[in-house]
């Protein structure tokens, strides 16, 4: 007899989003130049031309986010596995998010996020991925010019990149994954047009005191 054992792992979600749900948020971002939000460029690791805090959706932002992540919870056991037992009853929260604007050529290099769980959603992505693939530079065997990539370990320590080829298709869809798993983007090049995502992180939250008045 056989047994196959396969060692546990963390995955990340897909989501196809509801164009309605967005609405707001991407009024939001079409009068974000003319608003006083912050201009994140110096706090970010991304060489992108535009990284804006989001305000005035970010309550609709929350409430969109944090069920998915809700059951992305409980479906591998995240928390408990992977924080103190004392954050097992403290609510999931979202107190930052941003949108970033890429041009053609930019990018932005591996790196992680704070919180326990971040999560992007693709709102316009101006190319098609053969598009890119005849533009991209050279002749590479596997290109991954738009790609949105992760890299994680196995348990033999190697390290693997999983590749998430963006294109057109992904517009209106969101990925949630752990905070610390590291990722990043990499430029485009068939398009004179703007990459627009809206990014965030989930954090725990404060328990309140339903005994005050």
């Amino acid at each position: 007899m056989i047994t196959d054992v396969t060692f546990d792992n963390l995955g990340y979600y897909i989501v196809d989003l509801n164009k309605q749900d967005l609405t707001n948020i991407c009024n939001e971002i079409e009068n974000i130049e003319s608003s006083d939000n912050e201009i994140l460029n110096n706090v970010v690791d991304g060489h992108i031309s535009k990284t804006i805090r989001l305000h005035k959706s970010l309550n609709e932002l929350e409430n969109l986010v944090i069920p998915y992540f809700s059951d992305y919870d409980k479906k591998y056991n995240y928390v408990n596995r992977n924080y103190s037992v004392l954050t097992s009853d403290l609510p999931f929260v979202m107190n930052d998010a941003w949108v970033s604007i890429q041009k053609k050529h930019e990018y932005n290099p591996a790196h992680t996020h704070p919180g326990i769980a971040s999560f992007v959603i693709f709102l316009k992505i101006p190319f098609a991925l053969d598009e890119e693939i005849e533009s991209s530079p050279g002749n590479s065997c596997n290109p991954n010019s738009g790609d949105f990539s992760f890299y994680y370990t196995d348990v033999l320590g190697n390290i693997h990149r999983e590749d998430l080829r963006i294109d057109k298709t992904w517009e209106n869809k969101m990925i949630i994954f752990p905070a610390k798993l590291k990722h990043s983007v990499s430029p485009f090049y068939s398009s004179d047009e703007t990459r627009i995502t809206i990014a965030g992180n989930i954090q725990f939250g404060v328990l309140k005191d339903e005994t005050k008045i």
